[in-house]
């Protein structure tokens, strides 16, 4: 018999638990740890016993069928067991048993690494906020919190639970599954190598459950698995709520998007109407009362078109829907611009407007002229209205310049009513206007101007603040960084067309259903000398077209009976680009006017529009083309240069690609045009996200917001319109192809 001497005087063995099991499986030797394992105080207290007693009886069961046998023929086996301890609770150890000389056993008790600091690791189980089983690789359950044991309605303790056989006790509980099959074969897995995550399943009572599977390895030999769940039906609801919650602020921000575009549409159709007669009168024969009552009908429309713009341009930075459109700008002339829109204000209530500019400002600059002239009408605007003697002074100077940029400073200064230092704090605020019970001052505007504007200063990465004494005047201090602008990047300086010289004579069919508006807009082509015909609706413009040879169609986009939309469609198909057509609208928003030149119109004039403007539209079309010419004309170069550089500048390279682009247009050409005649836009869809890639990386960069438009499910498309918006993609296809095929660079 083993000396078991040798085994108290083995330093190595001393903190592991060692026992000596003899051939009729009694222990015979017991050291310390072993006893302390199993709860005991003294050895004597177990020598003697069966050493099966203190397994728990699955496990001892599996130990005298399957692993003593093993033990017997083989010398040695390792692995993980349920032990039993004195107060019969279940504790998991590493054993090692070895065979000895005379058939009889060494048994090695260790703490198994995964059990070190068990108290943190079960605390830690027992708040994860899911329910944990771990079960080894003979399905033996090997540890399991309360959580797995409350989902389940298991009433058992988890410590009662180690050894029992897990199979068993979660076929047990198939009961609470809604459909028992489905929920059971989710547990059949054994040794699956790859992990389930978030597997789903319903209970009986509603309860949703997410489950987990995920297979224990260690060095390439499976260990066990571990099984995780949580009740996730709160979790579901709340999501399905915050989805439901999100799809009603979507619809009612369309809604309201709907509504403001309506009623820009509603409200600035008959301002067109005022705007443009109260202009028509002006240029006849006037008494002096008669030009007094018609500055006053304008000035007072002006006035409610500006209420209006700023009403929408509230919406639409509230929405994410504003835009800064950059181009080439010349400063001064945009405050001379100013100047003369503000001036006769001042000079009617008899206070000076003085400006001073900065020479060393560059005079191209890289910004929205747009919105500067509409900071600096409503700042100098402001300043106007509350001052009633002295001066506005407008001080437009260079504050910092590098090679890139310069940051220009707008100081406008009055000595007005001022603003007390509470009102200050608000004044950006919108509707927010200054309570002035002293003043005779009434209150005026909306209240909408600064808070506007200092949101278009931020979008243009600026600031803006101001400085103010009651009673003495405000000081607006604006700054705002300005790219500079390359020689060699300038762009040509726009036409001014002070004659009408290009569109005299012009056969123009004007289509248009407000009546009041189509006799605005043809006393303004008459007085431009302009042949006009007329039509009240698209069918009515369709009759005109087959009569009379146009060189332009100017088409209101909202009409009864046919709309522009679909007007433009049917004269797309029967004449192709052989007519162009200018769309009318009244709206107001920049999405809008995109989406109308997404669809294939020449150009877009938003109502009211002035007789002036009209004419600097039209002369600028008829010299240059539409804008989709000009686009034609500026890409190809553009496109050559890309691929080229792709390439690597090898002519070979180049030929290759060349050829590869050309195939890819073919294959895109078949497939839309295809899609166009059987209306399958799924297909169409399809073939735009395999193409845009292509598209961009060779330098058409003007076709982003249409392809996005098209892969945007959110937007409801009419199918006249998905006609035209495809009908783009063709025809820009249909170009690079002509333009392509055979070229030797």
């Amino acid at each position: 018999m083993l000396n078991t001497n040798l085994i108290n005087n083995n330093e190595e063995l001393y903190s592991d638990g060692v026992a000596l099991i003899n051939k009729q499986g009694k222990y015979y030797y017991l050291n310390e740890p072993y006893t302390l394992f199993l709860g005991h105080e003294r050895p004597d207290e177990i020598l003697g016993k069966p050493w099966t007693t203190t397994f728990s009886p699955e496990y001892a069961e599996r130990l005298q069928n399957n692993i003593l046998p093993l033990v017997l023929e083989k010398g040695s086996w390792t692995g993980e067991a349920i032990l039993l301890t004195k107060e019969e609770k279940t504790i998991r150890k590493h054993i090692s048993l070895t065979k000895i000389p005379d058939d009889n056993l060494i048994c090695i008790c260790q703490q198994h690494p995964f059990q070190l600091n068990s108290s943190r690791i079960a605390y830690l189980m027992d708040n994860l906020g899911k329910g944990i089983l771990l079960e080894d690789e003979n399905r033996t359950i090997i540890f399991v919190n309360k959580q797995f044991c409350t989902i389940f309605n298991i009433v058992v303790e988890p410590e009662n639970l180690i050894g029992a056989d897990f199979i068993k006790r979660i076929s047990d509980s198939s009961y609470l599954f809604k459909q028992a099959e489905q929920g059971l074969h989710f547990y059949q897995k054994l040794g699956e190598k790859d992990s389930i995550l978030g597997d789903e399943v319903y209970f009986s009572d509603g309860r949703l459950l997410s489950r987990d599977y995920v297979p224990i390895y260690i060095n390439g030999s499976f260990k066990g698995q571990l099984w995780s769940c949580a009740d996730i039906t709160q979790t579901r609801q709340l999501q399905m709520s915050l989805v439901e919650a999100r799809n009603r602020a979507m619809e009612s921000e369309k809604a309201k998007s709907g509504f403001l575009s309506n009623m820009s549409h509603e409200i600035r159709t008959p301002m067109n109407a005022i705007l443009g007669l109260s202009e028509q009168l002006s240029f006849t024969p006037l008494s002096e009362q008669q030009v007094f009552f018609v500055k006053n009908i304008t000035d007072s429309a002006k006035n409610l078109l500006g209420i209006i713009n700023d009403i929408l341009d509230l919406s639409k930075i509230e929405a994410g829907k504003m835009t800064i459109e950059k181009e080439v700008i010349n400063l001064e002339h945009i405050k001379l611009s100013v100047e003369n829109i503000l001036n006769p204000k001042a000079k009617e209530k008899g206070i000076q407007m003085i400006t001073e500019y900065d020479a060393l400002i560059n005079a191209h600059l890289y910004s929205d002229e747009v919105r500067i002239r509409q900071i600096l009408i409503n700042i100098i605007g402001n300043a106007i209205t509350y001052t009633d003697k002295g001066y506005v002074k407008l001080t437009i100077k260079l504050k910092s310049t590098d090679e890139h940029k310069q940051v220009v400073q707008f100081i406008c200064e009055d000595s007005g009513i001022g603003i007390s230092e509470d009102s200050i704090k608000h004044i950006f605020e919108e509707f927010y206007q200054e309570h002035n019970s002293k003043s005779h001052h009434k209150k005026t505007g909306t209240g909408l101007g600064l808070a506007i504007t200092k949101r278009i200063v931020n979008l243009l990465g600026g600031e803006i603040n101001i400085e103010s004494i009651k009673g003495l005047g405000t000081k607006v201090i604006v700054s705002i960084p300005f790219e500079q602008v390359a020689t060699e990047a300038l762009l040509t300086q726009k036409s001014t067309y002070d004659d009408c010289t290009l569109i005299q004579g012009k056969h123009i069919l004007l289509v248009e259903d407000n009546e009041l508006n189509r006799f605005v807009f043809k006393m303004m082509l008459t007085n431009l000398e302009v042949i006009v015909d007329e039509a009240g609706n698209g069918e009515e413009a369709l009759t005109k077209i087959e009569d009379a040879k146009y060189d332009l169609i100017l088409m209101d986009i909202q009409m009864p009976v046919m709309d522009g939309t679909e007007a433009l469609v049917a004269i797309k198909k029967k004449y192709g680009d052989t007519i162009p057509v200018i769309a009318l609208t009244a709206s107001a928003f920049k999405s809008e006017v995109n989406h109308i030149l997404n669809l294939g119109f020449s150009d877009c004039i938003t109502k009211p529009i002035d007789q002036k403007t009209l004419q600097h539209r039209l002369c600028d079309f008829f010299d240059h083309g539409s804008v989709k010419d000009k686009y034609y004309n500026s890409i190809h170069k553009r496109i050559v240069s890309s691929i080229f550089e792709m390439a690597g500048k090898d002519p070979a390279q180049f030929s290759r690609m060349l050829e590869y682009l050309l195939e890819e247009i073919e294959y895109a050409l078949v497939g839309w045009k295809e899609s166009l005649v059987s209306k399958d836009w799924v297909r169409a869809k399809r073939i735009v996200h395999r193409e845009k890639v292509m598209i961009k990386s060779i330098g058409i960069n003007g076709y982003d917001a249409l392809m996005k438009e098209i892969e945007d499910d959110s937007i409801v498309k009419t199918e006249a319109e998905l006609q035209l918006l495809y009908a783009q993609l063709v025809e820009l296809f249909e170009n690079l192809k002509i333009k392509f095929t055979g070229f030797e660079g």
